[in-house]
């Protein structure tokens, strides 16, 4: 009988650390809900110095860092579940057994998307998964190789990017020289591309309906952005990042960190070091976006240097919070975090659920109508509220409701 990982098997750092990613991945998870266009750089909740400001420091701390964090500690549980179905001499069906649960995660994932948050990264991580299948008898020294080679698709994917807008700036700037006599067509739509790209922008707030106002509508929305029924099996504009974070995953893992951060020399001075350098990118990265958007990005020693801090922050909370559980909070294994990080699959679903009852219109439809700071008040609510379920529900059971039925369409034919 395949039976689930005991409690003792279980290692208690991963829990707290999911917790923690979990938990902080909703901070930038519910401006989606709430904002027309969270992701534009003047378009912000409310247009007032406060609301930019607040923008300004959950951008620099929080954006893609939690997520970044999820993804490394994802890619951990699947070596871990491909390691400990190894030990098990399973030979083929282990391979089987690792398939399904992918395949099933993939479908949790559609059923979010399609159904629930069309934001859902839970099929893109499945489709992902597979990737990793090959890497798991690799040395470190060899994944450091496969990490840096990810590393170097993205510096180019930079280069790239900031050499068509060099190529843009040159056009410009021939363009400009010209008399109006001398312009062409082409020249007079390149300076209005320029002045368009470099202009402030001025966000609209008026006449903006709530969305969704049946679930139908919801439906067809999530449809509409979510594409797997065209073939998009996972988002390609963050495929090289997400494999990047869960190799490093398997590092860590490998170096035994989770199970003892002194395994690493230097842990501390190392995850100090990996800290400072990365919330210093961070700090200029968002800077930049938030009140500088409308100067584009010209340097490619700029654009590198903003090429990689969501994953060098993430990676650093990561260390940070390791090495503190390990140190400080390791004796208390039932902490309510650890709990959250444990149903950490059923707390992803519940806080969209709970997100779109309150900002869709087939809910309390209040979208658009609070600021950053009040979405703050809202984030820690719906952590009190997760806290306090994943409490109650770990006192009679030993999984989460999704994590036990993920379990159960896992290996179900193999029992």
């Amino acid at each position: 009988m395949l039976e689930p990982t005991s409690l003792s098997e279980r290692i208690n750092s991963l829990d707290f650390l999911r917790g923690i990613a979990l938990l902080g991945i909703l901070i930038i998870n519910i401006e989606s809900f709430s904002y027309p266009d969270p992701w534009n750089p003047y378009k912000y909740g409310f247009a007032s110095e406060a609301d930019h400001l607040v923008r300004f420091w959950v951008f620099f701390l929080a954006q893609g860092k939690f997520f970044s964090m999820f993804t490394l500690l994802f890619g951990v549980g699947f070596y871990i579940f491909l390691e400990r179905l190894e030990r098990k001499n399973l030979g083929l069906k282990a391979m089987d057994i690792y398939a399904r649960r992918l395949l099933w995660l993939f479908i949790f994932g559609l059923i979010h998307a399609y159904l629930i948050w069309d934001g859902d990264v839970l099929y893109h991580y499945a489709a992902c998964g597979f990737f990793l299948f090959p890497l798991r008898s690799f040395k470190v020294n060899q994944l450091v190789i496969v990490v840096l080679l990810f590393a170097g698709i993205l510096l180019y994917n930079s280069y790239e990017r900031t050499s068509k807008t060099k190529e843009q700036f040159r056009e410009y700037t021939q363009a400009v020289k010209l008399t109006l006599e001398e312009q062409t067509e082409e020249d007079q739509k390149r300076i209005e591309t320029w002045k368009k790209r470099t202009q402030p922008g001025e966000a609209d707030h008026s006449n903006i309906d709530v969305p969704r106002t049946t679930l139908y509508q919801g439906w067809l929305a999530n449809a509409e952005h979510t594409k797997v029924h065209k073939g998009a099996v996972f988002y390609q504009g963050i495929l090289f990042r997400t494999l990047l974070m869960m190799v490093l995953g398997i590092i860590l893992y490998k170096l035994g960190v989770f199970h003892n951060y002194r395994s690493v020399t230097y842990y501390w001075p190392i995850t100090l070091i990996i800290l400072v350098a990365a919330l210093t990118t961070n700090y200029f990265r968002y800077y930049h976006w938030t009140f500088e958007y409308f100067e584009p990005v010209k340097s490619v020693g700029q654009s590198w240097l903003f090429t990689f801090p969501k994953q060098t922050l993430g990676l650093a909370y990561i260390l940070l919070f390791n090495g503190v559980y390990q140190k400080y909070l390791k004796r208390f294994t039932a902490n309510p975090i650890s709990l959250v990080g444990r149903m950490a699959l059923s707390n992803y679903i519940l806080q969209s659920i709970i997100c779109g009852l309150i900002f869709y219109g087939y809910g309390l439809g209040k979208y658009n109508q609070y600021s950053r700071a009040e979405l703050l008040l809202i984030v820690i609510g719906i952590w009190l509220l997760q806290l306090s379920i994943s409490w109650f529900w770990m006192q009679k059971f030993d999984q989460g409701p999704l994590e036990r039925l993920w379990r159960k369409f896992t290996y179900q034919p193999f029992q």
